[in-house]
């Protein structure tokens, strides 16, 4: 057993036990069971919500979807599911622009995509304990693009995309991707259960290939991938439509594949090096960084059984690949969950992690409240320290910038 999350507190909360739905257009979802926590408590989840007054916002957007009757609709021949609600306080709404003055001009399916995004089928009891980042399912409909275009080149990703939501708890406070949005307690309903937020936490819209190549800090990073699998494929190693993950750079960095089973797709967990980690490294242009890799040899892996550029065998120890497959068809990580700062600060992963020799593996250490990357194959070699801004949600992952690359010397 890969322990990543120590002493996970396995409760009611059956979102961990989502199966997923034979149709498409519906979200994963478990089959509805009795909340077992239900004591006392007197308000569903509706009536609460029109009790608390910092949900008024919420509350007016909700009545605007047909989200109530979309919830209902999922239970049809199953015992009632509970639902746990992440509810925007009217703060947070405001904060984003949203008021009680203009939520009944909003478009309702912009309204629609925000709830929907922070709403999970499974009551999550108010005392819940999550360590690490617990994988959610929220009630969205199927992304509806099946042919995405990718970079670099096309694939067919025929079956549906299954949006996730990562959720924890630490020193009791709620984490939502990564981000803090709120230490107030959760409140209890006879069909699920509330937590209020004060951060809106929106769905991501951009693929992690799509955000490093909107951000120019990261042109050196983007320009040396390009010029490996340029290299590769003149070598014949990779060819259209670039389906070797051994090599192809950016192919963990793109949507792929979609699958019927939520819990099994792809993620990718980029540590990505900015121009300045670059800089340091002594690739003071792109110019300098395509020279390095053309007079590159094609140097053997860790494991000595593949060939990589010279720079490839840097990179590749700047992600971590969960349930892709290796050379050997060997799902990777298929235990591991999003990799946010906090989790990794606390410990909740173990401190190695790779993906197999050949494609890179990293160190983990803490300091001062720094997290500190080493190559698994040179501990004492360069750092690589995770800066801000970090925690970045994409459609395919997690990015986390560093400021230097991971060189097997100091």
């Amino acid at each position: 057993m890969k322990g990543y999350i120590k002493n996970l507190i396995v409760c009611t909360f059956c979102l961990q036990l989502l199966v997923a739905c034979a149709k498409t257009e519906e979200p994963p979802r478990r089959v509805g069971e009795e909340l077992t926590y239900t004591n006392g408590v007197t308000k569903s989840l509706a009536q609460l919500l029109d009790s608390i007054p910092e949900a008024s916002i919420y509350r007016a957007a909700f009545n605007r979807t047909s989200i109530q009757a979309y919830m209902d609709s999922l239970n049809e021949g199953v015992v009632k599911s509970p639902y746990t609600l992440f509810v925007p306080t009217n703060k947070a709404w405001e904060a984003a622009g949203y008021t009680k003055d203009n939520i009944n001009a909003v478009p309702v399916a912009a309204l629609d995509t925000i709830i929907r995004y922070l709403a999970v089928a499974g009551g999550m009891p108010a005392t819940s304990k999550l360590y690490g980042g617990v994988l959610l399912y929220p009630l969205m409909y199927s992304d509806g693009d099946l042919t995405r275009t990718q970079v670099p080149g096309p694939f067919n990703a025929a079956l549906a995309y299954f949006y996730r939501l990562t959720a924890g708890i630490s020193d009791g406070v709620l984490q939502l991707n990564g981000k803090a949005v709120g230490k107030s307690p959760a409140i209890a309903a006879t069909n699920g259960t509330i937590f209020m937020i004060d951060s809106l936490v929106i769905k991501p819209f951009y693929e992690s290939y799509q955000v490093l190549a909107g951000d120019t800090s990261f042109s050196f990073y983007m320009a040396a991938m390009k010029k490996n699998n340029e290299l590769y494929q003149q070598k014949g190693i990779i060819g259209a439509p670039y389906q070797n993950i051994q090599f192809n750079d950016t192919l963990s960095l793109v949507l792929t594949t979609g699958l019927t089973t939520p819990g099994t797709d792809p993620v990718s967990i980029v540590f990505a090096p900015d121009n300045n980690a670059f800089r340091k490294a002594g690739f003071n242009s792109i110019a300098a960084i395509n020279s390095y890799i053309d007079k590159s040899a094609l140097a053997a892996s860790p494991d000595g059984t593949q060939l990589l550029t010279n720079m490839d065998s840097i990179l590749v120890n700047h992600r971590l690949l969960i349930n892709f497959n290796n050379n050997s068809n060997i799902r990777l990580n298929t235990n591991y969950s999003y990799l946010y700062t906090t989790s990794l600060l606390n410990g909740y992963y173990p401190s190695n992690l790779n993906n197999g020799n050949a494609l890179g593996a990293i160190t983990i250490t803490r300091n001062n409240g720094q997290i500190i990357l080493h190559r698994l194959d040179a501990p004492s070699g360069r750092g690589a320290v995770i800066t801000t801004p970090s925690d970045i949600t994409t459609l395919t992952g997690v990015i986390h910038r560093v400021d230097n690359l991971l060189l097997p010397t100091p």
